[in-house]
């Protein structure tokens, strides 16, 4: 439903912290795992086993040699997991594809190929120049996420290794890991000659782990080139469906969270978790660097965002301390361009007036980066990019008088104002997202207007103010940001609980196919959209 409400005021001194970060050197141990043959078009893959022992307190950094042979590296997909399944990651899968190509390339693996956050390449700028007859170049190259053909341009982002395994302890990295490889098209087959797994240790400098939320070492520049969207919860590349529900009842109740994959279809899979009590916030974000969003919250008796990250889902929440009570948590986003979320909160002036800032959690340092954003009176839309640095910024819009909204929007790095404008009126909300045109994060609003939601966006790369677009019904209706389609822009949707069961439904107005509105039913009366979370 349409709320716009001002949050506490409260009299704060600013965060001064500095936090340590382990070094690591060389690889401490290697564990060599066995060849084997990769069936063809078989989704379960094989297995290559490592049995790792002697580590000891915890895992610093995690690389992976492979020695493969196939005829078609679109075809291929490899999962790294530790033991147990504690902690996995996707070191490559589908490479080449794009949702809008539908078509991945057709080079070859023939060598040795090394995944490491320190030193590696694009993997898929490598093969992007390849065709039938080549090879991909052996040598190390970064992690990345995977194609998703015929749904997203999702593919191609770097990922971490480190972010996925660093912090494990010695309990839960003594024992059997395995690289699964699996061949997901008919037509080729191929060998894993051998494979090689490196773990360096760490010594453990904060007994709650908070270190783990830094990487072990300093990372290769390589981000890769692709498009995220927010709320993907289960790595289609397109926003999911989720909302959350007191299923404890009462204030402080436990909360449990209801995730849909967006397969491109009504049918995706469904999952649920508990994770949260009634009075957090609820957020998304991915501070594991896997390309897929975690389950996020902020609790503000406890100044911290808790996380359940995707790739270790059953392991302890990583928490990382930021904000107080008042504080708008809803500012996520990459704000040094490691290609992974900070948190940030938005905390206003003490007094209508008095200058508000947004602090920043950087996950590249673990240190807090304090910005000026605006004053007491105006709402913030944090965690975007405004000006194409790949960095997240801070839009301010403010009361400028006569019924007209001044929007003011600030670099994320430096603070520095670059742009200002009127758009809208002051009781319009912001909904954050790219919804129009260029890769440029937009402005959009919403309005009630004769009970109905009148969504307007204003193209940044151009400065136009498009169309107005009807969706939804302001009395009941939740707005919604996210890339429900794949094509890179998000999404006008809404969310409208309903006290008859199985009769809650999302609508979204796919900017692909606007004209032809989706509806899934999902979700019970009292329950909360989490893709509402970036409304301001």
């Amino acid at each position: 439903m349409i709320q716009k409400t001002r949050f506490g005021v409260v009299k704060v001194a600013l965060i001064a912290a500095g936090l340590l970060s382990s070094a690591t050197g060389a690889f401490g141990a290697d564990f060599a795992g066995a060849g084997a043959a990769i069936p063809d078009n078989v989704a379960a893959g094989v297995n290559i086993p490592f049995n790792v022992s002697g580590i000891t307190p915890s895992v610093g950094a995690v690389r992976i040699s492979v020695n493969l042979t196939h005829g078609f590296v679109g075809d291929l997909r490899a999962t790294l997991i530790s033991p147990g399944g504690t902690a996995r990651l996707v070191l490559f899968s589908r490479t080449g594809f794009k949702g809008s190509s539908n078509s991945g390339i057709a080079g070859n693996f023939s060598g040795n190929y090394v995944f490491d956050d320190v030193a590696g390449a694009d993997l898929w700028a490598a093969i992007s120049v390849l065709n039938s007859e080549q090879t991909v170049p052996p040598g190390t190259y970064r992690t990345s996420t995977g194609g998703k053909p015929g749904l997203s341009d999702q593919g191609g982002c770097a990922t971490f290794l480190g972010r996925a395994f660093s912090g494990l302890s010695g309990a839960q990295v003594n024992g059997t890991w395995t690289l699964n490889i699996a061949d997901l098209a008919l037509g080729n087959s191929g060998v894993v000659n051998s494979a090689v797994l490196s773990i360096d240790q760490q010594a453990r400098l904060f007994a709650d782990g908070f270190e783990d939320s830094i990487p072990p070492a300093p990372t290769s520049s390589v981000t890769g080139n692709c498009k995220k969207s927010y709320f993907d919860y289960t790595g289609s590349g397109l926003a999911s469906y989720v909302v959350v529900r007191n299923t404890s009842g009462g204030p402080g109740g436990a909360i449990t969270w209801f995730v849909k994959d967006n397969d491109g279809t009504l049918l995706g899979a469904e999952q649920n978790f508990v994770h949260g009590i009634s009075t957090d916030t609820f957020l998304d974000g991915d501070f594991d660097g896997d390309g897929i969003a975690d389950a996020v919250l902020f609790r503000p008796s406890l100044g911290a965002f808790l996380v359940r990250r995707s790739s270790r889902p059953n392991d302890s929440l990583l928490t990382i301390p930021l904000g107080q009570v008042g504080d708008d948590a809803k500012h996520i986003g990459d704000y040094d361009g490691d290609g992974v979320s900070d948190a940030a909160v938005y905390r206003a002036g003490a007094s209508v007036g008095v200058a508000s800032q947004t602090l920043i959690r950087l996950s590249s340092t673990g240190l807090i980066r304090t910005l000026v954003t605006g004053e007491n009176g105006a709402f913030a839309s944090g965690g975007s990019d405004f000006n194409g640095d790949g960095k997240a910024d801070v839009a301010i819009q403010s009361n400028l008088g006569g019924g007209v909204a001044r929007f003011r929007i600030f670099d994320g790095v430096t603070g520095t104002q670059f742009a200002d404008f009127n758009f809208g009126t002051p009781t319009d909300v912001i909904v954050a997202g790219n919804h129009f045109g260029s890769p440029l994060a937009d402005v959009t609003t919403i309005r009630a207007v004769s009970g109905s939601v009148n969504w307007t966006t204003r193209d940044t790369a151009t400065g136009v103010g498009q169309p107005t677009v009807v969706l939804g019904a302001s009395a009941t209706d939740f707005v919604l940001s996210g890339d429900y389609d794949g094509d890179g822009l998000d999404d006008y949707a809404t969310w409208r609980p309903s006290s008859t069961a199985g009769q809650s439904k999302f609508t979204v107005r796919k900017s692909a196919t606007p004209a032809t509105p989706v509806e899934l039913f999902f979700g019970a009366s009292g329950d909360f959209p989490v893709a509402n979370g970036r409304s301001h």
